[in-house]
């Protein structure tokens, strides 16, 4: 067994009651505790143990100090500042001589950073406490010293705290002999159970009082009184290691001394190293050495005469190790009380002191001969570290290199495994089957590195005949080494350590000898064959797949440990390995077993010998690591982080490190693990580019990029990228999804999330080499995090993740939230992290996953303690707000005292009001930071040079405080508690895996009724605390309760939320944990299922909402819509206690549903405002409701939809409609009868898919049982959001009103068909449907009223040189017009234009099919009018303030001129909302009277009449002037100039820097007679050319329509007018690409227009192309409808050509492509093609019109009509 259960055992076999926490290196005590009362066991009194898992380890001390009290055996469990949290009760027992004690797995106590490994810093620090403290050396002694200090304890009075060393001894597996407890009992003093416990106890029965207060006169008394105690102590342990001597044989002293009788130098020590040090002495003194060692088990009360009595009296030079540090002190804990002894004695001594295995630094016999050597040296180190170099303060004593003190009769051996593979599971089976099996000794250490799963173990076992002492990791004569992954060759110098002849059994896919030679580095070759090594390969990876263990190895490659490491025979090895796996794996079922047979026998059968030749001894030819980081390295990854990977850290010295343990960030980005056995593959022409699979990634190694066509083409052979889709900001772009494959951890939960099946897994071997060289690119290409919104899903994962590459288990379900909030905020982001599993995968020294954006800013990190993480962030958060307000007072008195230029005091007057506002704060920072720069740092007044030292805090912080939840439960939910009820602008996260993920998986409060988990190994067997419930108490603090496989649009909506609330935020996040016992791989989809049960509330509360009169709390999981049951059986966690008590488990989970439907109902009432409130009570009483029932729903998949059902809800209730609004799938289908009205808004995703919150809906409603009026009482308004680029646009929607009306529902109006092609995508539509809406139901207009203006505008008459020349719209370029050429004769009706716009220094590019968006000014004349009309100069200068930060501001700054010529669209079409605005604002009643008129039913016609004379908002001012609108009103409601979009009428391969528009001449007469132009059309006619031409603001627009990969496809290109345009562009590409030698397919060109002498346009050029058919242009095919008397249209010539319109489009499945004017052209075109297919293909017409349908999801059939 390994230490921890053997002080367990002891701990249970000795106690009444028992108090446990979690914290490592200690956590495995309690559990067995637990473990062993769940199951009932009797300790030796013949009870069970009273286990209880306690909130922190201050509780744990304080109950056991209570049960104490109380006069009960008590105990428990701890290490590091778990044991500095229970000193103050450490003092209470000792100084009221309670009997107890306390079991201490010494671990480091975190200074400059935390460690789980082991020194005695931690019991070192209670010395002073007034415990007894025992030291044990071995698992041996932990059994038998644990055992004494119980006895000891209620012997002595004393309580006792017994430590180890955590992980080598508490988790060092040892043969060990076991106590029996009617053994134990033989020594236990029962009587004085009674006289030393009992009879102190508080009882009312014989009252007496503790704890008293007592003033300076007797306390100093009453704490000398205990002395006699202390005195007597070492004698009453005495006697009891005689009483465990005389039980056991085995012999024990307070000070145990080893070595020479003579000895004349002499080391001092405690804990494992003892054990060397008594193998080392051995072996000096054998080579004639002088030497001893001397123990120490009882460290505190100290005994001078103990001591004395062991040491030999020829001692005169004495070496102390200490294996602790207390900075400054003259000398360490332990060398102080032996020089103190030694002078008592009146001894004289050399006495050395050393400090030694800090946070477990190995200790070996080669320091240990440095140790005795530097006594007798001629000047002997006095103080001194040794096991590191101390280049710095030259405080070390240098030693030499290993010796072998082992005995020769013991085998070492010596496994490397992948963390998750099995491998240290399987050794610890080993060593148990071998102890235990045979009369060998046996002895395992494992080390681990810092990743939380896939990191590098390495497992140290040791048998043979011998007693092993070696407390060390193997440094010699290692007789087999396993190696189980293939990229450790390349990493670890794993045959350091290996003897000559030794065995190597490696575990690669390189199976021939040609391969290995290949692959395996030149270094490793020299070493196997200069050893002479034994060199054995086994593909396990492949053989473990195909006997059904997955990625587990572990069987494989013990099979090959049995047979080959000569620990036993190999027949007699085979069959104990066999007989273990019947043993270890009968529980799990005969499937298992057999898997693992076959394992054993398939290892058996290809466990190769590589037989290499004797030039490997001299090769340099061999294989490098593959994904290592190309290009330079940083100074701190060569020097420190590449040495600790490589397991070499040991070997830096003192001056790497910087002190105070601070680290740059940034920096697993070089680690390239390369662990994962298969990555995801990435298959674009599948993906709808939602982005689903980066925000799920847990390491974010799968990432969407967006690059221009140029990057496109410079990308590695083999990148895929396709045209990115959702127009927009990412038209000129194209999409990739690329994968890091030497990142990647293989969970696949990317590949499991995906909706479109556009990803699947490969083999590593297979694909990482291709797919490196793709990532490495991808990396390269500019971040455009501002193209797409990043507060939803899909535009969230074009933001840079500042969270990548971290060590946290493969799936982990913790690590997307924190990625999603780096990528929200992660700029600006300082995080205080609680320790747990999150600051292990966050803050592991040297792999640091948090990144820096390309301005190298990124999230700052730090780590306090477990218990105090709230109180230290929100510490940080004070300082942050108080150094921030100190710069403000700065800049503030600066402005008044300094004389400085008026561009940096208009920033900083800008600064001051807007510094909490994050986008306004950067914004005028960076200005600052402009400004002060270009003044020079060095000429700044010392008040200015003061705030640009402190530049770095411009800028908003976003503060998180992040932890699990057994910080936020447990330990620190004092502690946060106090941080939310501050309600300071902090945001929590609690990443809840509803138990203790990091230590293992004990309980927390937040664990769930009937989970089987540790310290409740039986079920727990109380409800989960509402945390969120809490919380809301304060009713200040926005909540949200969030789970991204649930619901990622909640999810991303919640983080916005909470960051952008102005005060305390919590964010609880379900997070699934391996612990669970689920596939990792399916964490999204249980996170869905766990709130479909209901187990899981999706919910957000917002404060805000109150201000508003809303109902702040949100339920985002309306209803419970599947069986808890499914969920349960799910999880091992829930499933293991139906196994083991079938009658508990239906018990507490029928509590569990009937708890978590009430919680549910709980919330649901929360959801309700005062009416939903009523009308449910009335429901559940039976009464009558009486109002109508009217229901929103929507069907959502990005949000869009879910948001503008609220929006239309909200607008219900305004005129007097009360509606609920919720997902269908949350609607109670069997109301759906009862709705008078049913509003639904359908989003269709991709190609007619239906969003995920409306399946189930769908189901019952297309239940073919539902009778024909099942609504024939409903009336239904349908409004659908589709994408018309797709074939089956608003399909959903569709559907749905089909199956409405179907079942007898009437139609209030016709649907409304949302079109994100739309100028304003959906908004176009729904401004045109809603009004319709109204005016159907009739409803009363809300009240009326104009609300304050968003914007503040002051009117000066002067000009200002802070005026901008021109306006630039955001994210548009000024690119100049360098030609504008009419292509019509002058006597023909229509102008039509050539243009051409230089692209140069621009940085602007595009692609056949886009479209460039022109920005047009309004005519002077007519603006100058409007101002002499509205009363303003058109050279008044206007300052504008944006009350509302938008995210696209106005210009700070501009004249009226500009505002009316550049920024708003004042000769455009009115909104309905303004002439809404103007009836409220009118002042004439006739005026107000007319203009309420017209949004009436009645006034549609004149409002119609009113369109029809295309009037403007110009002519609305003018013709109603009663409502004259002040600036700010006219700010608010006339939009901005939109952008006119042109397809593209040339190919940047043939212009590179050029781009050519072919534009017809807008124009027309109004019915009045009116002449009207169109703005853009009139604005581009107007622009100046030659040598001063005019600059064009202008943005490139993605083309909607699908581009063959190349140019060898047939392209079919229908053109109508200056429809041409687009494909002159692919001409001319085609044209290119044949110049150059590409292979290029036919093209066929149908063009159709009224006349050719007029409206051929480029047509020579065509002509040139075609060439008779010899050009690029193969066939080309003109129809000029006006040219003869019968009019021809190009349907007509398509119609001529079925032949080739079925070779182009059906064989050779090319492309088609129509461009021209809507109406009948489309359609007429479409069964033109479809009558080619029908008559030179045989298909029917049905047939035929299927084809072109796929072919148009393929993306091959592509219309652009307007």
């Amino acid at each position: 067994m390994d230490g921890n259960e053997a002080a367990s055992y002891v701990a249970y076999g000795m106690s009444d009651i028992s108090f446990i926490y979690p914290i490592s290196p200690a956590t495995s005590m309690g559990e067995h505790m637990d473990k062993w009362a769940s199951a009932s066991k009797k300790n030796i009194l013949g009870q069970v143990v009273d286990v209880n898992m306690m909130q922190s380890e201050a509780g744990a001390a304080g109950a056991l100090h209570g049960a104490a009290a109380a006069g009960s055996l008590t105990s428990t469990f701890t290490a590091s500042q778990g044991l500095l949290l229970m000193i103050p009760n450490m003092y209470l027992l000792a100084g009221e001589l309670v009997p107890s004690v306390f079991h201490v797995s010494a671990r480091t106590v975190s200074k400059h950073a935390l460690s789980i490994f082991n020194d005695h810093s931690d019991v070192m620090a209670t010395r002073q406490t007034g415990f007894a403290m025992m030291a044990s050396s071995s698992v041996q002694e932990v059994m038998d010293l644990g055992m004494a200090s119980h006895v000891s304890s209620l012997k002595s009075r004393l309580p006792f705290l017994h430590f180890f060393d955590g992980y080598r001894t508490s988790a060092e597996m040892s043969k060990i002999q076991v106590t029996p407890y009617e053994d134990m009992y033989r020594i236990f003093p029962t009587e004085l159970v009674r006289e030393h416990l009992h009879k102190y106890a508080l009882n009312p029965y014989h009252p007496t009082i503790r704890g008293t207060g007592q003033r300076p006169d007797i306390f100093f008394q009453s704490t000398v009184a205990a002395n006699k105690y202390y005195q007597a102590c070492p004698d009453v342990v005495e006697e009891v290691f005689q009483d465990i001597e005389a039980l056991t044989g085995r012999k024990y002293e307070l000070f145990k001394y080893h070595g020479s009788p003579n000895a004349e130098r002499v080391a001092v020590i405690m804990g494992s190293a003892a054990k060397t040090m008594e193998e080392a002495v051995d072996y000096l003194n054998a080579r004639g050495e002088n030497v001893g060692v001397m123990t120490v088990h009882l460290m505190r009360p100290w005994s001078t005469k103990h001591f004395m009595k062991a040491l030999p009296e020829t001692v005169n030079k004495i070496a102390v190790l200490d294996r602790t540090r207390e900075d400054g002190a003259t000398g360490m804990p332990l060398f102080l009380d032996v020089n103190v002894t030694m002078s008592d004695a009146q001894r004289q001594a050399l006495i050395t002191g050393t400090q030694y295995g800090l946070a477990s630094k190995e200790f070996t016999p080669a320091m240990i001969e440095a140790v005795f050597k530097n006594l007798n040296a001629e000047n002997p180190r006095m103080r001194y570290v040794i096991g590191i170099e101390d280049d710095v303060t030259h405080s070390s004593l240098p030693y030499g290199d290993p010796i072998h003190t082992t005995p020769d009769t013991t085998r070492q051996c010596l496994f490397w495994g992948l963390g998750s593979d099995g491998t240290v599971g399987a050794n610890k089976t080993a060593i148990k089957t071998i102890g235990l099996k045979t009369d060998l000794k046996a002895q395992g250490h494992f080390v681990f590195d810092s990743h939380k799963a896939d990191g590098v173990t390495v497992s140290h076992l040791r048998f043979g005949p011998e007693e092993i002492k070696s407390e060390y990791t193997i440094q010699s004569d290692a007789d087999f080494i396993s190696v189980s992954h293939p990229s450790y060759v390349y990493k670890y110098e794993m045959l350091e350590p290996m003897k000559e002849g030794g065995t190597l059994v490696l575990n690669s896919p390189w199976v021939s000898f040609e391969e290995m030679d290949k692959k395996m580095p030149a270094h490793v070759k020299q070493e196997i064959a200069q050893k002479k090594i034994k060199f054995y390969n086994i593909a396990a990876t492949d053989i473990a797949k195909q006997v059904g263990l997955g990625k587990r190895v572990n069987m494989i490659m013990q099979s090959a440990f049995y047979a080959l490491s000569g620990v036993l025979p190999q027949d007699e090895a085979t069959k104990l390995l066999k007989d273990s796996i019947e043993e270890q794996y009968k529980h799990k079922g005969p499937k298992i077993i057999e898997s693992n047979m076959k394992a054993v026998d398939a290892t058996l059968a290809n466990l190769k010998r590589v037989e290499y030749p004797e030039s490997w001894a001299t090769t340099t030819v061999g294989g490098t690591r593959p994904g290592a980081h190309e290009g330079e390295r940083p100074e701190f990854i060569s020097n420190i982080m590449d040495p600790v990977l490589a397991l070499e850290g040991d070997k830096l010295p003192v001056s790497a490190f910087e002190p105070g343990g601070y680290q740059p960030i940034a920096t697993s980005q070089y680690e390239k693990r390369g662990i994962a056995p298969m990555i995801p593959v990435w298959k674009p022409d599948n993906c709808t580019q939602c982005n689903y699979c980066a925000i799920v990634c847990p390491h974010a190694v799968v990432r969407p990029f967006l690059l221009e066509k140029n990057e496109v083409k410079a990308a590695p052979p083999g990148f895929e990228a396709r045209k990115a889709k959702g127009g927009g900001e990412l038209g000129p772009y194209h999409y990739s999804i690329q994968i890091s494959p030497y990142d990647c951890t293989g969970c696949e939960v990317c590949v499991e999330s995906c909706p479109d099946d556009a990803l699947y897994m490969a083999p590593f071997n297979e694909v990482a080499d291709t797919q490196a060289p793709h990532w490495d690119y991808a990396t390269t290409i500019p971040e455009r995090e501002e193209m797409d919104d990043k507060y939803t899903v899909k535009g969230s994962q074009f933001q840079r993740p500042l969270l990548e590459f971290s060590g946290a288990c493969a799936g982990c379900g913790e690590t997307p939230y924190l990625k999603l909030a780096t990528q929200l905020c992660g700029d600006r982001m300082v995080i205080a992290n609680a320790s747990g599993c999150s600051s292990v995968w966050g803050g592991t020294s040297t792999t640091i996953p948090f990144a820096k954006n390309k301005d190298g800013h990124g999230p700052a990190w730090g780590r306090s303690l477990f218990e105090d993480n709230a109180e230290y962030g929100f510490g940080m958060m004070l300082a942050t707000k108080q150094r921030r307000l100190g710069l403000s007072n700065r800049i503030a008195a600066a402005m008044l005292e300094v004389d400085m230029p008026d561009e940096l005091k208009a920033a900083f007057s800008n600064w001051i009001p807007n510094m909490d506002i994050s986008d306004k704060s950067d914004k005028y920072a960076l200005q600052i930071e402009d400004i002060m720069e270009r003044m020079g740092p060095e000429n700044l007044d010392p008040r200015l040079k003061t705030i640009y030292d402190e530049r770095d805090m411009l800028r908003t912080q976003s503060h998180w405080l992040v932890g699990g939840d057994g910080w936020a439960y447990d330990i620190g939910y004092g502690g946060l508690d106090h941080v939310i009820s501050r309600g300071e602008n902090v945001n929590i996260l609690v990443l809840d895996t509803e138990m203790y993920s990091n230590t293992g998986g004990q309980v927390s409060k937040a664990t769930q009724l009937s989970t089987v988990t540790k310290f409740a190994t039986g079920g727990k067997r109380q409800i989960k605390k509402d945390l969120g419930l809490c919380a809301m108490q304060y009713e200040n603090v926005y909540v949200a309760s969030v789970a991204l496989g649930a619901n990622m649009n909640q999810c991303v909506q919640a983080f916005k939320e909470a960051e952008q609330y102005p005060g305390t935020s919590l964010l609880i996040c379900y997070s699934p944990c391996i612990d669970w016992g689920i596939e990792m791989k399916h964490m999204m989809d249980q996170q869905k299922t766990a709130v479909e049960s209901g187990y899981w509330t999706l919910y957000r509360f917002d404060p805000r909402r109150i201000d508003a009169d809303q109902n702040p709390f949100q339920l985002d999981s309306k209803k419970i819509k599947s069986d808890l049951l499914q969920y349960l059986d799910g999880e091992n966690r829930f499933t293991r206690l139906k196994r083991s008590d079938s009658v508990t488990a239906q018990d507490l989970h029928t509590t569990l549903g009937s708890d978590i439907r009430r919680r549910h109902s709980k919330y649901q009432r929360l959801a309700m405002d005062d009416y939903e409130l009523l009308e449910s009570l009335k429901e559940k009483l039976g009464e009558e409701v009486d109002s109508e029932k009217v229901v929103v729903l929507y069907g959502s998949e990005t949000g869009t939809a879910e948001y503008l059902s609220g929006v239309f809800a909200s607008e219900l209730k305004r005129r007097g409609i009360r509606a609920k609004c919720l997902a269908m799938d949350d609607f109670d289908f069997d109301d759906l009868p009862k709705q008078s009205k049913v509003f639904a808004v359908v989003a269709t995703c991709g190609q007619g898919e239906y969003p995920g919150n409306c399946k189930e809906f769908l189901k019952q409603l297309n239940d073919p049982n539902l009778p024909a009026d099942f609504l024939a009482n409903t009336e239904v308004a349908m409004f659908g959001l589709g994408d018309s680029s797709y074939v089956f646009f608003n399909e959903a929607a569709k559907n749905f009103e089909t199956r409405f009306k179907e079942l007898g529902a009437k139609t209030i109006m016709q649907m409304g068909m949302g079109d994100d092609k739309d100028e304003d995508k959906w908004e176009t539509k729904w401004n045109e449907w809603i009004p319709d809406l109204w005016n159907e139901l009739g409803t009363a207009p809300p009240v009326q009223e104009l609300l304050d203006p968003s914007y503040r505008v002051m009117v000066e008459s002067s000009t200002s040189s802070a005026v901008p020349d021109v306006i630039v719209p955001t994210g548009t370029k000024l690119i100049p017009m360098t030609k504008n050429v009419v292509l019509t004769p002058p006597d023909y009706d229509r102008d039509i234009r050539h243009y051409e716009f230089d692209l140069k220094n621009s940085g602007m590019h595009y692609s056949v099919g886009d479209c460039l968006g022109i920005y047009p000014h309004n005519a002077r004349e007519l603006v100058d009018g409007f101002c002499d009309e509205y009363g303003i100069s058109p050279e008044s200068v206007l300052t504008v303030e944006d009350k509302q930060g938008r995210k696209d501001p106005l210009p700070g700054t501009l004249t009226a001129r500009q505002l009316f010529t550049e920024v708003l669209d004042m000769f455009g079409k009115p909104s309905r909302r303004f002439y809404e605005t103007l009836g409220m604002a009118a002042t004439d009643p006739a005026e107000k009277a007319e203009l309420e008129h017209l949004l009436t039913k009645e006034g549609k016609d004149d409002l119609r009449g009113l369109i029809k004379e295309t009037t403007t908002y110009a002519d609305l001012l003018r013709k109603y002037p009663s409502s004259k609108l002040n600036l700010e009103y006219i700010l608010d409601h006339v939009p901005r100039i939109k952008p006119r979009l042109y397809s593209i009428a040339s190919s940047i391969e043939m212009h590179p820097e050029m781009v050519h528009l072919c534009i017809v001449k807008d124009d027309w007469m109004t019915p009045s007679g009116v002449y009207r132009q169109g703005t853009s059309t009139r604005y581009l006619a107007g622009l100046s050319q030659g040598d001063s031409p005019d600059l064009v603001a202008t943005k490139m627009n993605a083309a909607g329509i699908t581009v063959p990969d190349h140019q060898a496809l047939p392209c079919m290109m229908v053109g109508l007018g200056t429809g041409i345009a687009p494909f002159r562009a692919m001409v001319e590409e085609r044209e290119v690409a044949r110049l150059a030698g590409e292979k290029c397919g036919p093209m066929a060109l149908f063009f159709g227009a009224r006349y050719r002498r007029t409206d051929y346009t480029y047509g020579d050029e065509f002509e040139e192309y075609h060439s008779n058919g010899k050009g690029v242009l193969t066939n080309l095919s003109l129809a000029f409808s006006r040219d003869q008397e019968h009019k021809i249209y190009v349907q007509h010539r398509i119609q001529e050509n079925p032949e080739l319109v079925y070779d182009l489009l059906g064989k050779q499945k090319g492309y088609f492509y129509l461009c021209g004017p809507a109406g009948n052209v489309p359609p007429s075109v479409r069964k033109a093609v479809c009558d080619a297919f029908v008559k030179c293909g045989g298909h029917t017409d049905e047939e035929a019109d299927k084809i072109v349908t796929q072919m148009q999801i393929e993306g091959r059939y592509n219309v652009e009509a307007w």
